[in-house]
């Protein structure tokens, strides 16, 4: 049995934007290797930075973006990001300038991660499939195409990986979560949790963030059992990308509250 309560995590309120920054829905955050704070949103300056004590630093990136959807931060702490309509993967500076265009014909790119050796994962979602690239862009592998079967995919949404270097695939549209092996052997697919958005690696578990019911849910990385839900419409406001820092605050990027929520575990 598992529970069905906000008692997992207790909310600590919200990352404060400066009131000279247009801010449009909220997208993504991540957190960089000394728990600087990154923000992406559909505003006019949609890459904002800001500090571990979450003080604002500057905000980039005017011009560049269709819409803004993946953020994420690399060991060496660059900052890259995925563009849902201009379908490029960029890489930044900690400062945002741009480092980087990673173009491999992508069609609507929405979450990255890095694997243990940083090659990067990518979730192509307009064409159904996971790519595996190189920093530098040289596709080592790729698999996935349009449907409701293993390695299928309705859209490949969000993303999270684990020390194992298994890959955790939002298959948003067909309300399942989708494991693989780097090499894109699938080992498992996961139901029972609603439609999933964002995942992340957390505390041993796979958070999934449940944009449509304003939920997360709590998976077992071995089983995908669900251990816990918590959320609702008065906590949470279409729940997107998510991160955590060192010190285990979860971050969730919320589309329709234009706001990063911070939550600590009780």
């Amino acid at each position: 049995m598992f529970l069905l309560a906000a008692a997992l995590y207790a909310s600590t309120g919200f990352l404060q934007f400066p009131a000279t920054e247009e801010i449009g829905a909220l997208s993504a955050v991540a957190i960089g290797p000394k728990d600087e704070i990154y923000v992406l949103h559909r505003g006019p300056k949609p890459l904002m930075a800001f500090d571990a004590a979450g003080k604002f630093l500057r905000s980039s990136g005017a011009g560049m973006f269709e819409v803004p959807h993946g953020l994420r931060v690399d060991r060496a702490g660059n900052v890259w990001t995925t563009d849902n309509k201009n379908n490029l993967v960029r890489k930044f500076t900690p400062q945002g300038e741009l480092l980087f265009t990673l173009d491999l014909a992508f069609k609507a790119p929405d979450d990255i991660v890095f694997t243990s050796r940083g090659d990067i994962v990518i979730a192509d979602a307009g064409y159904a499939r996971i790519i595996v690239s190189s920093p530098h862009g040289h596709v080592i592998r790729s698999w996935g195409s349009k449907g409701k079967g293993d390695a299928q995919f309705a859209a490949a949404h969000g993303l999270a990986i684990d020390a194992k270097d298994r890959i955790y695939v939002a298959d948003r549209g067909n309300n399942r979560v989708q494991v693989f092996e780097l090499s894109g052997k699938h080992v498992a697919s996961w139901t029972g949790f609603g439609n999933p958005f964002g995942l992340l690696v957390v505390n041993g578990e796979l958070l999934v963030s449940d944009g449509d019911a304003n939920r997360m849910s709590h998976l077992t990385l071995d089983s995908g059992r669900i251990n816990a839900q918590w959320g609702d419409g008065d906590t949470l406001k279409l729940p997107h990308l998510m991160a955590v820092d060192s010190k285990g605050t979860l971050y969730v990027a919320e589309v329709d509250g234009k706001r990063v929520q911070k939550f600590q575990r009780r």
